[in-house]
């Protein structure tokens, strides 16, 4: 009950803006954070970071925080939200199944890395060849589409065709691609 008390001496001292007991709190939970982090990374850096950033936004946002708070539970729910947030985050590099179905969340050694650039590079060839054999409009829709960013409406009032002959036109040409990929 003891530790109860204290934690909410802190947090209500800390909503006020005193530095010290922000420290103390700190002191406090750093450890106890860290070893509960990393039961949910392999990274311990991500665990570091993750907790530092819950100490920070309640730094930060001190004001707005309840008042009656059981900080224990406080620290360990948005410590967990954290990681996982900053573990999603850190997932760099993808691997796509050869279905182009799903995509699979893993981190892939030095070799599998080149592999898979080459294998990028190979179907990016392929994508170039296949898109010489488009014609002009058919290319430029797809640009305007996918290089763009342009909504089909705007596309069509630049290629002054209708908005489902210009909706028609892009599924055609990627069904096209995807053949002659």
């Amino acid at each position: 009950m003891e530790n109860t008390t204290t934690d909410i001496s802190l947090w209500q001292q800390v909503k006020k803006g005193d530095i010290t007991a922000f420290e103390k709190l700190y002191d406090i939970y750093a450890d106890v954070l860290l070893t509960f982090a990393l039961q949910y990374t392999n990274e311990p850096t991500i665990a570091k970071d993750a907790i530092h950033d819950v100490f920070l936004d309640i730094y930060k946002y001190r004001s707005g925080l309840a008042e009656s708070v059981n900080v224990k539970s406080y620290l360990f729910k948005i410590t967990q939200r954290n990681v996982l947030k900053k573990n999603k985050a850190s997932q760099k590099i993808f691997s796509i199944s050869s279905d182009y179905d799903s995509v699979i969340l893993k981190e892939l050694s030095f070799e599998e890395t080149l592999i898979e650039e080459e294998i990028n590079l190979e179907l990016n060839s392929k994508l170039a060849f296949a898109m010489e054999e488009l014609t002009e409009k058919q290319r430029k829709a797809l640009y305007y589409r996918f290089n763009e960013d342009k909504p089909y409406e705007e596309i069509a009032t630049i290629l002054g065709i209708s908005i489902e002959s210009c909706r028609t036109l892009i599924y055609r040409c990627l069904k096209e691609l995807r053949k002659k990929l």
